[in-house]
């Protein structure tokens, strides 16, 4: 049997290896058009602000070659793939021809290219799963004082708290609408902007950015009511699919952009799998078409279709329910299932409760959480959770996560059994369910 397997970030990785795990006489090789492997964006903020040394320290497991060597995969580094000839299932890469069995595409997402006037690619950066971003990232971060983050989703929050790290007096934050949209509401996002300004962060919102600048070595972002000077520009406002491959093959898109794949995620061609930040991805909730850009999806759906390509596509892919979690300043922010906003756009009817917590463990200095739930007025289902607080949170995303995806009833979820003990931190999502469960009558 012959795989190849295009990109060799998380999703790509985990599929060779269940292929090889699967087959140990496959013959496997995996393509990448970068020169060395690289690093999930929401790590390379470690190095940036100091947590991490080097970047060496984050080169473990798949993302070092002797992962490959060891396991007796062909890794194509400097190697990319130009075309794939489905009649006659080979691939094309730097003008050599590979034949296959089964293609799986893993071909990732590049950062948005905002379409500002004034835009020279010097002293802007954005951060891929190329360790090369991070590396250019760095060299400016250590050159100069100041800088302006444009967006307002988790890497542009880490990226703004690396900088206080390292000293930046001035730290712009320029939002369009509002920060981590995609993942809090906004009385819990207003709890989040509080944090930041506290802590120094210039947060514009909303920002409406007339045109970028650049004079005497200084980069101008001009507003209509102010003009910031600043040594650089980071952009963090999500990223596209990379599906240009897929495109020159004909294969089906979907209305997100991304590759359409079913169950088994199989593209329109059925020996061709998509995975990770390329592929559509869809909700467990109500089946709503979706990007969903996290390592853990990509390692997940690499897990499966690495083993669906070698076993005859024997496991379905479910969808997701969106768990998410990052640490902004001293806060661990947590997210699952939809916004109160987005299940209303959809058509849901909403029941929410809003709990800040007395201080956990306040004996043994615990902290305060604020914890949002959503639920389905009808269904009495839950269908979205966020959290925020100086402790670990999650334990109770995951926790909720599995009652979204398994639609578990409210009045079944809040009794089910946890443990508990006052030297760890509590279980506080009893308190919120039964207040949503009053509210549902």
């Amino acid at each position: 049997m012959k795989v190849c397997i295009i990109g060799a970030g998380d999703a790509g990785a985990i599929a060779a290896l269940q292929v090889r795990r699967l087959n140990s006489e496959a013959q496997v090789d995996v393509f990448s058009r970068r020169e060395e492997l690289g690093c999930n964006p929401c790590e390379i903020p470690l190095v940036l602000n100091g947590a991490v040394s080097k970047w060496e320290d984050l080169y473990r497991g798949y993302r070092i070659t002797s992962f490959y060597e060891k396991r007796n995969i062909g890794l194509h580094l400097n190697s990319e793939v130009t075309d794939i000839l489905t009649d006659e299932r080979k691939i094309i890469a730097n003008g050599k021809t590979y034949d296959y069995d089964k293609a799986i595409l893993a071909l990732g997402a590049t950062p948005i290219a905002p379409p500002f006037s004034g835009l020279d690619n010097r002293s802007e950066f954005a951060l891929s799963t190329d360790i090369a971003d991070g590396r250019a990232l760095e060299d400016a971060i250590v050159k100069h004082s100041s800088a302006a983050i444009i967006g307002g989703g988790f890497v542009a929050l880490e990226i703004a708290e690396a900088l206080k790290a390292r000293g930046y007096s001035k730290v712009h934050v320029l939002v369009r609408r509002d920060i981590m949209r995609a993942h809090l509401d906004e009385d819990v996002a207003d709890k989040l902007k509080q944090f930041l300004v506290e802590r120094g962060v210039d947060l514009i919102l909303p920002a409406r950015i007339e045109r970028i600048s650049s004079k005497n070595g200084k980069k101008s972002v001009i507003l209509p009511d102010q003009e910031l000077e600043i040594d650089f520009i980071f952009f963090g406002i999500g990223a596209e699919p990379n599906v240009k491959l897929a495109q020159k093959m004909g294969l089906q898109l979907g209305e997100t952009g991304g590759i359409v794949v079913n169950q088994y995620l199989q593209t329109s061609e059925p020996d061709i799998y998509a995975i990770g930040d390329c592929m559509e991805n869809w909700d467990m909730i109500i089946g709503s078409k979706r990007r969903h850009q996290l390592a853990t999806n990509a390692i997940r759906t690499g897990y499966i279709a690495g083993r669906n390509a070698v076993l005859g596509n024997k496991i379905s892919y479910r969808g997701t329910v969106m768990p998410f979690i990052t640490k902004i300043l001293d806060y661990q922010v947590g997210a699952v299932g939809f916004t109160e906003r987005e299940a209303r756009e959809k058509g849901i009817e909403t029941a929410s409760t809003t709990v800040n917590t007395p201080y956990l463990r306040e004996p043994r200095r615990g902290k305060p959480a604020w914890y949002k739930l959503i639920a389905d007025r009808r269904a009495q289902t839950l269908i979205g959770a966020q959290l925020v607080s100086e402790e670990i949170v999650s334990g109770t995303i995951d926790k909720i996560a599995v009652a979204i995806a398994s639609k578990m009833p409210l009045i079944e979820l809040v009794q089910i059994d946890s443990c508990y003990s006052p030297h760890v931190q509590e279980d506080q999502i009893a308190v919120p369910i039964q207040r949503l469960i009053d509210e549902l009558g």
